[in-house]
């Protein structure tokens, strides 16, 4: 990275493209997304994010931080309002922090101007590229959360996401638990399986968003990912307890959808009729159970496979939902 620093022109540490050098350096473009991100902490580099419209690809908003996005925005050259998307519309980049070397202004405006000129010549600037880093790659990032848990949005601001995937867990009986073990005991085992599943999430490219109760919340960016997250801590937790008296046994739920990010006690929750039909697909699952919608299931039957050979589906009356939803229970 130092060596970056040094010997790069000052042009190419604007617009930083992070996934195609951690392409050309042979390293995970996760791990390099990751570094930067911590870099920012430093003070070497800064995070930027680009709020493109949805139809000509201009960049209505440059921001350096969440705080200053909305729900929508104005793009002046198609004369019309758009919401903002993370996995859509949203760009992050990285540039350097001109605490250490200082971006020349023609460079900035021959950027613009760039997109400007293809806008008018092409009517559209195509920004999205097989490298290019979407806003939704740093929110569901763990590193990012970590170093940047107080970035959030207003209050009255959300962000779209197009598609996530939603993971629920809860265990069997922990009200009888509590009351059969006292409270600090039940606790610990409480803990314990918190970590367990936390640890899981977070290996498999999830982010743990909240525990609610006993329960926990995690969102991923990938349907593998999140099955694989699934059916290990499962794995695991079977493992953990196996030689222990007292056991813990829990069920998980997962359901892919549009989401919404929003600021809920200082920190990104999410929302949304997605992450409500998660929790209640997790409360037909059994216990040691791993139950999903069809929607998942269409997406992910190899994967699936891979781990049972045996699924039950049925049609179940979710609760708000007019018709009935099918759901598959692995067994």
């Amino acid at each position: 990275m130092k060596s970056f620093i040094i010997e790069s022109d000052i042009k190419n540490l604007f617009h930083i493209n992070v996934y195609k050098l951690a392409d050309e350096w042979g390293i995970s473009r996760r791990e390099l997304l990751e570094i930067f991100i911590r870099t920012v902490n430093f003070g070497i580099f800064d995070i930027q994010w680009d709020f493109h419209c949805p139809r000509c690809g201009g960049i209505a908003l440059e921001s350096l931080n969440l705080i200053d996005t909305k729900s929508e925005d104005y793009c002046p050259v198609c004369e019309k309002d758009f919401f903002n998307t993370l996995d859509d519309n949203i760009e992050v980049f990285f540039n350097i922090n001109e605490s250490l070397k200082i971006i020349p202004e023609e460079i900035k405006k021959s950027f613009m101007d760039h997109i400007t000129d293809t806008i008018t010549k092409n009517r559209i600037y195509h920004w999205k590229s097989p490298t290019t880093i979407s806003g939704l790659d740093c929110i569901n990032n763990n590193v990012f959360r970590e170093i940047f848990g107080n970035e959030t949005l207003p209050v009255d601001q959300s962000l779209a996401i197009k598609y996530a995937t939603i993971l629920f867990t809860d265990i069997k009986g922990s009200t009888a638990m509590y009351e059969r073990l006292g409270d600090a005991k039940a606790y610990t085992l409480v803990r314990e399986h918190f970590e367990i599943i936390f640890n899981n999430i977070q290996h498999h490219n999830g982010v743990p968003i909240k525990t609610i109760g006993d329960a926990v919340m995690g969102v991923f960016n990938s349907e593998t990912d999140a099955l694989d997250a699934a059916f290990q801590s499962q794995k695991a937790l079977k493992s953990f307890y196996s030689n222990k008296d007292e056991k813990i046994e829990v069920k998980i739920g997962l359901h892919s959808g549009s989401v919404l990010v929003v600021t809920l006690n200082n920190t990104l929750d999410y929302f949304g009729s997605t992450v409500n039909t998660a929790a209640r697909i997790q409360s037909l699952s059994q216990p040691n159970q791993i139950t999903f919608s069809e929607l998942v299931y269409a997406n992910n039957k190899k994967k699936i496979a891979s781990y049972v050979k045996k699924l039950q589906r049925s049609k179940n009356n979710l609760k708000g939902l007019s018709e009935d939803f099918t759901i598959y229970h692995a067994l």
